[in-house]
């Protein structure tokens, strides 16, 4: 990661830096020591994300303590720089800010500022938050670097002997955002045996608490692991415990403790306390248990019911594959139709479009679809928002796209009040359609800046635009709550990637995890539409 962060900071290859975070979370998700496997002479890149000179930087880091690429570059770089190399959450352009203000050059001044109040009272509570939270010694994990770690645990646990069902529970199976505890519940005949063996994960678990039917582990990444045991009788009760929110299981509360006869699964339980079945995504205890009291519990949109991507970029700006790839991979999906969604000019650091190479761009997206068969690529783009609320290139231009992605890449610091005028004044433009990353947040990096999001939305619906939950694991923007609100505002929300590759498609999961999480149905999901359902939806 620190290696990651240094090229990030001198404008390395972007895609380079992405392959290192992989592999840090690939790392992170290893059953097995990592220091062990090196010196067993193991090939590394049997594992995803791990190649040949990962293997070898791995190998040298083990074999030697030390990495000579991450010592050029921290001798290279200036020391305000290489000073926040082992701190890859904190923003090196913001960071350099402060440094310039107030004439500082390392970690330890910068933490100085920090607790003085310096920061907030020259940069505002946004600046101090983000420093505050990068700095903070913390191991929760986006749940997208969750994935490949719940994989591996699953595999490890599942492989015990005495276990014989396994499943994750908790945040996770809930799909929340961030996830500070992995939880697991198994069905096991030695439960003190499964604590001993779960202690050797990773090369070395900490225990930091035991009960008769629960432990608590601390693995080697910081994350914390729960397992949790119980009986086959019980499995269905013991599962809505283990995956429930504090407020999901209050509200049950009465019921859970008068609970009898068939326990063995959730939908027994669910129908003994006279409900239907609730979705783990919805036990947050929001009002899940009273539309499941009535049977009128949404069915959640899903993977399977997206027909098409609306937030994709190409080598034109900041991606990494072309036109025809994109179009491939997302037609192997089974997609309809794909938009590409390059920046726009003023966002110079993402190579943003100028307006001659987006006409030359709609061009070849025409000759490419009087061309193609079985997928249908839309004429879009990733337009700014500039600090007036104006849009980034002419209405001329923009008329002749399919529809546009209007987000905020800058001036992230105005107010409340200017921030809300700023979106609302290009909502009236009636080529603006779908609000990209609407918040503008990193998760575990910084918070978004504030909205009047009652005015957004009702001016949205008003003008016939939409939101996006930006599936970008870091984005999940918006968040499950503002998702809720949009859909009760009646305005349709797009599930979208911002895919910048191939592999990036995937994202979609995430995206779709947030919307279950927020009660969409199908219904309420602009990319849901077939093509000209979704072509007659956007146009104003």
């Amino acid at each position: 990661m620190s290696l990651a962060q240094l090229l990030s900071t001198q404008k390395g290859n972007l895609w380079k830096i992405k392959a290192y975070r992989r592999a840090a979370r690939q790392i992170k998700a290893m059953p097995e020591s990592v220091e062990e496997l090196v010196h067993r002479d193991v090939d590394l890149t049997e594992y995803s994300g791990i190649g040949k000179a990962i293997n070898s930087a791995i190998r040298e880091i083990v074999l030697s303590g030390r990495l000579r690429k991450l010592d050029t570059l921290r001798s290279q770089a200036a020391p305000e720089i290489a000073s926040i190399a082992d701190y890859p959450r904190l923003d090196p352009q913001r960071v350099h800010r402060i440094y310039k203000k107030f004439d500082i050059s390392s970690v330890a001044e910068l933490k100085e500022k920090l607790e003085s109040g310096a920061i907030a009272e020259a940069f505002g509570a946004r600046m101090d938050q983000h420093v505050r939270q990068a700095l903070a010694e913390v191991h929760d994990m986006l749940l997208y670097d969750a994935d490949p770690v719940a994989q591996s645990l699953e595999r490890f646990l599942g492989a015990i002997p005495g276990v014989s069902r396994i499943q994750a529970t908790g945040q996770f199976r809930r799909r929340v955002e961030v996830i500070s505890e992995l939880t697991f519940l198994v069905e096991s005949s030695d439960f003190p045996g499964l604590m001993q063996k779960t202690a050797r994960y990773g090369g070395r678990a900490e225990l930091l608490s035991s009960a008769a039917d629960s432990a608590v582990f601390r693995l080697p990444s910081g994350i914390l692991l729960r397992v949790e045991t119980a009986l086959h009788s019980k499995w269905g009760a013991a599962l809505i415990v283990s995956t429930g929110s504090a407020a999901h299981l209050q509200r049950l509360k009465t019921g859970l403790v008068n609970l009898a006869g068939d326990l063995a699964t959730e939908e027994a339980v669910y129908k003994q306390l006279g409900l239907s079945f609730i979705e783990p995504e919805l036990r947050e205890g929001r009002d899940e248990v009273d539309l499941a009291r009535r049977g009128a519990l949404p069915e959640l949109v899903t993977v399977a019911d997206i027909r098409g991507e609306l937030h994709a970029h190409s080598i034109a700006s900041d991606g990494s594959n072309t036109i025809e790839q994109m179009a491939a991979a997302a037609h192997n999906r089974g997609y309809e139709y794909i938009g590409i969604t390059d920046h726009s000019q003023s966002l110079k650091i993402a190579r943003g479009v100028s307006p001659e190479g987006l006409w030359k761009q709609i061009r070849h997206i025409d000759k490419f679809n009087g061309q193609s068969r079985g997928i249908r690529v839309l004429k879009s783009s990733e337009v700014d928002i500039l600090a007036d609320g104006s849009l980034d290139y002419p209405d001329e231009l923009l008329k002749e796209l399919d529809y546009t992605v209007c987000s905020i890449h800058s001036r992230f610091g105005l107010d409340k009040a200017a921030q809300t005028e700023r979106i609302l004044r290009a909502m009236d433009n009636r080529c603006f359609t779908i609000l990209g990353h609407a918040t503008g947040r990193l998760l575990l990096k910084r918070t978004g800046y504030e909205l009047d999001l009652d005015r957004i939305f009702e001016r949205a619906r008003a003008n016939g635009c939409f939101f996006e939950i930006n599936s970008s694991p870091d984005r999940l923007d918006l968040s499950a709550d503002n998702a809720r609100l949009a859909r009760d505002s009646g305005v349709k929300i797009a599930i979208n990637t911002d895919a910048h590759s191939i592999r990036e498609l995937d994202y979609i999961r995430g995206g779709v995890d947030q919307a279950r999480r927020a009660g969409l149905d199908h219904e309420s999901v602009l990319n849901c539409l077939s093509l000209p359902g979704f072509l007659r939806a956007v146009k104003r």
